[in-house]
């Protein structure tokens, strides 16, 4: 895969953008024909109506390509303003956070890319809703897809972060596997574990994963189904002891 691409289904949003590019162009291509031909209004409003075309052209291209896009080489993220690429070895997470313009709380959820270095890049991809039609947040710029679709994305980046970093995500994922109690953890540190079972017994061990896996989900770090299949594991092995 050389070449950038959106991973993922587009959105509504993205669709209507590129129809009222299509009748963006229709409509100032009609003014120019009929100014060349007929010039039914003067030169100074002429270059106000082409020049208020332009930057309505300029804003519908850009909101066309919104979005996260991916590579061989590393993700991509297109805002209205911006556009940030970071390498695969640059990221450290893919993960939903706290959507925020101009530092303020826009109550959603927006997908976050860690980098390495501690920046957090946020894309304009967020989670949106139909329960809150009369809280005032600017969609120019955003992409508010909804959560079903949103929970897609943001597995479907994952995997691809997990496909470029093997090596990495294997690591990352061992504390998680340890977490919920796999076999071969406890297997692995025979002595940790006795002394474990000294100081409180499986009971108490369950207790802190669990805590541990809710504080992770709280953050973003884990979607709904990771969390709950992590959970599950951790139930499983607790029945089993």
């Amino acid at each position: 895969m050389g070449r950038w691409q959106r991973p993922y289904s587009l959105d509504a949003a993205t669709g209507f953008a590129m129809v009222g590019l299509v009748g963006q162009a229709a409509f100032g291509t009609i003014l120019s024909i009929m100014y060349v031909r007929e010039r039914p209004f003067p030169l100074p409003v002429a270059i106000l109506v082409g020049a208020w075309l332009a930057v309505c052209f300029a804003v519908g291209v850009r909101q066309a390509m919104l979005g996260v896009y991916v590579s061989a080489f590393g993700i991509r993220s297109r805002t209205m303003l911006r556009t940030t690429t970071v390498p695969w070895a640059s990221v450290a997470s893919i993960h939903s956070g706290i959507a925020t313009i101009a530092g303020l709380d826009m109550g959603r959820s927006a997908i976050i890319i860690e980098r390495t270095d501690g920046v957090s890049v946020q894309t304009a991809l967020q989670r949106g809703d139909l329960l809150r039609p009369f809280t005032f947040r600017p969609e120019v710029g955003r992409l508010a897809t909804w959560p079903e679709h949103y929970d897609e994305i943001l597995t479907t980046l994952r995997a691809h972060q997990r496909d470029a970093q093997p090596g990495r995500t294997a690591q990352a994922s061992g504390p998680t596997r340890s977490l919920t109690g796999g076999a071969g953890t406890t297997s692995a540190s025979a002595p940790v574990g006795r002394s474990r079972a000294a100081r409180g017994g499986p009971g108490v061990d369950r207790r802190r994963d669990i805590h541990a896996l809710a504080r992770q989900h709280q953050r973003g770090a884990l979607t709904d189904a990771e969390y709950a299949a992590a959970l599950a594991k951790i139930e499983d092995a607790g029945g089993a002891q």
